[in-house]
């Protein structure tokens, strides 16, 4: 009996210390009582507005009305996008007409929501469309009736809460501060303040379980992020570089610190970021390995080193001449520096676009300017197999290989199966995946690190975030396409590039870009937004090589694109207004883009290469191969 008491209070005493999934049940439930309080709240603004609209209100009236809805939504967003993301696209999704790629028809998806509201409020406001305006606040009613639905009751589990709170941490830096959002209304940093406030009465509950200190060093940190959004005097001046390396990142750090304290296991996540990032700027705060569409093209150290030399081994190409560093140099940061590259064996043709850059290539579920394929195994066999690239194929370049002993051994080594095409495939893409570059200085300041920014880099960074809008497509902290927190989408932009670098009277380039992969009418000129890190290196740009500098590029959109310069394009999704950019803001984005420059232990080349047996004349090929 007293065997069995004491194996009671032993239960007692470790069930205490074991974390725990779902959360308290009294808390989940004020947590949810909150959130439909809020969704009611939220649906009472929209439908104010509604009535605002139908009255005929004046146009300041009516802004008003948008922007508390908007502040309204803020309130919900973070449980929403958690648990029914797709809902929270209808609600707050960006004003894009979509088509599902494997639709015939080219059906539009019209989007609906407080962005496609806002087009008609902000800048200026038409009376004249009061109906259509009145229609899409019908069409947003539908939804705010109903957002509660999917979001488990009384199941809300420790986990999924502070997962949730994390999320929105993010998604305030990457979406709500840049204007994302909200670009014509530019409430973001006044959303942002509310999305904080709401974040820290959900965790009130738990820092009431915390010691002394780390429950004041926790709301010390949300005053002090909450503070830095109050004294923000108007949208575009706002600090956003001070408030993410002294605000928003030591805030993160505090929650973390609190989530490890009471014990709550991270979320189990099988998506592209990380569920152990603390900061968006952590070491390993993505993972390249989600990207992968099978178990065994996971990466391994052995795959990475078999790789990288099949990467500079000429044997790859169809005339042994060539390798994927011919067009894809490490010292021009995987690039060639030509407007678009040499076709193989011939001096005068090119092939269709300029070289990307591969540096971050595993940061994106997208490849190629066109999007045309998910995986980096299918883009090493579209370049493998390309008459004007490579000239081979994976399976021909396997029996090349095959006659060197010294392949065969790294690939017994490296693969279950040995040398075969579809290994030398997943070896390239694991040695892309590798080239993985997010620590330059930009990076390392933000998380506190003994670095400095100049002046003009830290004001070109805050312009990159803030005015100049470039954050709204490529996206903070990869300053790519692949849009945050959720990772689950790579946007295509259409831009108006031109074909020459003309200021006036511009042409169109002629390159349809996405469309030839989809023949879908929207894709026509959309090309994938690349990133930027590293671009210092990586001249000439856009997808056609046409503007050799970095000035030039930040000059065209600073004019609003191909409609800034002359071309009529009425399908271009870049806004078409100028930036109103003065020539110092403009140096100022150019010096903060040459700091994003880090290729540091990227760039060396093998020593040398496998010996082919009997082949004198391949075992003189050039490491890296020729042009």
């Amino acid at each position: 009996m007293h065997q069995v008491v004491r194996l009671l209070v032993l239960f007692v005493i470790l069930a205490a210390f074991l974390p725990k999934n779902r959360a308290d049940t009294a808390d989940g439930q004020v947590i949810y009582n909150q959130f439909l309080a809020d969704k009611v709240r939220f649906h009472e603004q929209v439908t104010r507005l509604a009535r605002y609209v139908q009255a005929r209100a004046p146009a300041d009236s009516l802004r008003l009305a948008f922007k508390r809805s908007r502040l309204a939504y803020k309130r919900i967003e973070w449980l929403l996008e958690y648990y029914q993301p797709a809902l929270a696209g209808r609600v707050n999704g960006p004003p894009v007409v979509e088509v599902e790629d494997d639709d015939p028809a080219q059906t539009p998806i019209r989007p609906v929501g407080l962005q496609v509201i806002e087009r008609y409020l902000f800048p200026d406001y038409d009376s004249a469309q009061n109906d259509s305006l009145f229609h899409e606040l019908n069409r947003l009613q539908s939804y705010t009736s109903r957002l509660e639905q999917g979001i488990p009751a009384n199941q809300l589990t420790d986990a999924a809460i502070w997962d949730a709170i994390r999320q929105q941490l993010f998604r305030i830096q990457t979406l709500g501060i840049t204007g994302y959002d909200a670009p014509e209304a530019q409430t973001g940093i006044a959303e942002a303040l509310v999305s904080l406030q709401v974040l820290q009465a959900a965790m009130q509950p738990y820092t009431l379980r915390l010691s002394q200190p780390v429950a004041a060093q926790l709301n010390e940190r949300w005053q002090v992020a909450a503070g830095m959004l109050q004294q923000a005097t108007d949208f575009v001046g706002f600090d956003r570089v001070s408030f993410t390396r002294n605000g928003l990142y030591p805030l993160c750090r505090a929650v973390q610190q609190a989530r490890q304290t009471l014990a709550i296991r991270p979320a189990s996540s099988g998506r592209f970021l990380s569920s152990l990032a603390v900061t968006l700027s952590d070491s390993g705060a993505f993972r390249t390995d989600y990207l992968i569409n099978f178990g065994d093209f996971a990466t391994s150290p052995q795959k990475v080193a078999l790789g990288k030399v099949l990467f500079f081994d000429p044997l790859l190409s169809g005339n042994n001449s060539r390798s994927c560093a011919s067009c894809h140099q490490p010292e021009r940061a995987f690039t060639d520096g030509k407007r678009k590259s040499r076709a193989l064996g011939s001096f005068m043709k090119l092939v269709k676009r300029n070289a990307p850059t591969l540096l971050n290539a595993g940061l994106q579920n997208t490849q190629f300017y066109d999007s045309r394929v998910t995986y980096l195994e299918d883009q090493a066999h579209d370049v493998l197999t390309n008459a004007d690239e490579m000239h081979s194929s994976s399976d021909q370049v396997a029996q090349k290989l095959g006659a060197s002993s010294t392949y065969k051994k790294w690939f017994a080594a490296a693969f279950p199966t040995g040398l075969t095409g579809h290994n030398v495939r997943n070896a390239l893409a694991c040695y892309v995946r590798s080239l993985t570059s997010l620590n330059a200085r930009p990076d390392r300041y933000l998380r506190g690190e003994p670095v400095t920014l100049s002046t003009n880099e830290r004001a070109g960074f805050n312009l990159f975030l803030g005015k100049g809008r470039c954050a709204t497509c490529h996206f903070f902290p990869i300053y790519n396409g692949f849009i945050p927190p959720h990772y689950e989408k790579t946007e295509s932009e259409i831009i108006g590039v031109p074909q020459t670098p003309r200021i006036r009277k511009a042409k169109l380039d002629a390159d349809l870009g996405r469309f030839a992969t989809y023949q879908k009418n929207i894709h026509r000129y959309a090309f994938k937004t690349p990133t930027i890190r590293n671009v210092a290196l990586t001249a000439p740009y856009m997808h056609n090589g046409v503007y050799r500098t970095l000035e030039e590029v930040v000059d065209f959109y600073n004019r609003g694109g191909g409609q800034g310069i002359g071309i009529q394009l009425e399908s271009q999704t870049l806004a078409t207004d100028s930036l109103r950019l003065t020539g110092g803001e403009q140096k100022a984005l150019v010096a903060f883009m040459k700091a994003l420059t880090d290729t540091a232990g990227l760039t060396q080349r093998p020593v040398h290469l496998p010996v082919v047996e009997g082949a004198k004349a391949l075992n003189r090929r050039k490491i890296g191969g020729r042009y």
